[in-house]
């Protein structure tokens, strides 16, 4: 959050409590921030990548803290729901039974014997005592399955009530790990912001970008070649014609960049996509996965062999969908847009290496 945007959300906040806790929160962060770059040797893209570890470590006990809360929730509801139905049925149940047991009270022993004396015949007695007996038998099964009903109305009440016990300790939870992960993308903002505005941060962490680039060039000429058999070829023809990895605009092409506010140049080796974050980004032609998972500099990172001595790279997935060696055709799913390893926030980098060389993606891809 920028300082306009919090002193705009302070001045829109009715609640002073609202007001003090939101200013603490930016204190705390700042002094996170502030402790990350307090080492002057410490390199940047180390400290980004412990922010990012940090944050996705937070983020994920925050969906196991929801999912454990949502998973409670549904338990709760079943327990209430089976607790409706036991009452339902023994209400059936007694609803039945009370004007019977009501009148067989009134007739007692004697009346059945009644009954049965008055009968005319000993035909007719013995359809008489089977009547009774029959009716006996219904009684004693309703009141049975009132009595099961209750006993299920029971269980349920108490599952019900230890559920909403554990629901309020899984609410409590969850609360503790939002706020947590809400701190930690707090501190890595700040830090981004700090390295972003401070010019020693910002040519340091330039610096360390362009070294991780000559790393990455090395890395790549040491992958190992294509099995035999799976060499892909027909790569160079499709120049001007490959897909986009992920649907966006180019927002900083390749080649020397200017940074307007400190006058600094960087090199680009590949190009810059705006996607947002989550979005799919897909292989640009068949190849064979070379490398899927972090690199410094470039957070999770996918390089895909292309044959020819070609290759393709995105990086700063926020998740990877492949694996080293495996197979992909173009189109294929690599990965979605994230943040990981990233400076300037959730965009995709894409190169294209010719025999380790970066050459300009936008000469490659379509319109």
């Amino acid at each position: 959050m920028t300082g306009l945007a919090l002193a705009l959300s302070l001045v829109l906040s009715a609640d002073p409590r609202a007001q003090l806790e939101a200013l603490k929160a930016r204190k705390a962060a700042e002094e996170a921030a502030a402790r990350l770059l307090s080492e002057r040797e410490r390199s940047i893209l180390d400290t980004v990548s412990d922010a990012v570890q940090a944050l996705a470590e937070a983020e994920a006990a925050s969906r196991k803290a929801e999912a454990a809360r949502a998973e409670s929730e549904r338990r709760l509801a079943k327990a209430k729901e089976e607790e409706a139905e036991a009452q339902a049925r023994l209400d059936a149940r007694m609803a039945e039974l009370k004007p019977r047991l009501r009148a067989r009270q009134r007739m007692g022993q004697l009346g059945e014997l009644k009954l049965l004396v008055s009968a005319g015949t000993i035909a007719d007695l013995v359809k008489r005592r089977a009547l009774l007996d029959r009716i006996l038998a219904h009684d004693l099964a309703a009141l049975a399955e009132a009595r099961a009903a209750l006993a299920d109305r029971e269980r349920a009440r108490g599952e019900r009530a230890a559920e909403a016990l554990q629901l309020a300790v899984l609410a409590s939870e969850a609360r503790k790990r939002r706020a947590d992960a809400g701190a930690r993308r707090e501190e890595r903002s700040t830090l981004l912001d700090a390295i972003r505005n401070a010019r020693s941060l910002h040519e340091k962490a330039a610096a360390e970008a362009a070294g991780q680039g000559e790393k990455l060039a090395e890395f790549i000429a040491a992958l190992p070649p294509p099995r035999a058999g799976a060499m892909h070829s027909g790569f160079s023809v499709l120049r001007g014609r490959l897909p986009h990895p992920a649907e966006g605009h180019v927002e900083v092409g390749f080649g020397k960049v200017v940074n307007p506010k400190f006058n600094t140049v960087t090199v680009q080796k590949g190009i810059d996509i705006g996607a947002p974050k989550g979005a799919p980004v897909r292989a640009v032609a068949p190849g064979r996965v070379a490398h899927a998972g972090w690199f410094r500099g470039y957070g999770n990172l996918v390089i895909v062999d292309h044959g020819e001595g070609y290759h393709t790279l995105v990086a700063h997935l926020e998740s990877m969908s492949t694996a080293m060696g495996e197979e992909v055709e173009a189109g294929a799913l690599l990965g979605t847009v994230g943040d990981t390893g990233s400076l300037k926030g959730p965009y995709l980098y894409f190169e294209v290496r010719e025999k380790g060389r970066p050459v300009d993606p936008r000469a490659w891809l379509a319109p």
